[in-house]
């Protein structure tokens, strides 16, 4: 069979779309997303946080709002000596954080939550987060998607400037 070397040149084509067409159909048996079931960012990708408020009681509360590319604090009724660059790595604990979904709700006794607001740049609506600091982990509850994330212990001190 003698094929011109258009002819051939078409049969390298197709064939190589074939070859690609194959790939992307057993790429997703092979390699199956989660969906969202094992770990979940507590904020969404590559977003910047304007605002973040956190109350930590009926009496105390710190506030950090970005100004320009520096962050200013606020608190009441607690005392908070937080550098500027203290305030970037708490911010970009709070980037980069996911935790464990969990299944079902959560009854937490005894404990009072953490309430947390942040506010994010070219979103509407703010994110708001109760957080649970217990022994072994730090329980999330994120309002808006109405799921309970688990964290590690260690991360308690990240997102939290108190503890």
């Amino acid at each position: 069979m003698k094929l011109s070397k258009t002819a051939w040149n078409n049969v390298i084509i197709f064939s190589v779309m074939i070859i690609i067409l194959l790939i992307n159909t057993t790429n997703e048996r092979l390699f199956p997303e989660n969906n969202g079931i094992s770990d979940k960012l507590l904020l969404p990708e590559h977003s910047v946080v304007l605002i973040l408020k956190m109350t930590l009681s009926a009496k105390s509360e710190v506030v950090f709002e970005r100004i320009g590319r520096s962050w200013q604090m606020t608190s009441r009724g607690i005392l908070i000596n937080l550098t500027n660059q203290q305030i970037e790595q708490l911010m970009f604990a709070w980037q980069q954080s996911s935790g464990l979904v969990q299944a079902g709700n959560m009854v937490i006794e005894g404990q009072a939550g953490i309430e947390v607001e942040i506010i994010i740049a070219s979103e509407d609506q703010e994110h708001s987060f109760t957080l649970y600091p217990l022994v072994d982990q730090l329980l999330v509850f994120n309002h808006q998607k109405e799921i309970w994330l688990a964290l590690p212990t260690a991360l308690s001190q990240q997102l939290i400037p108190t503890t």
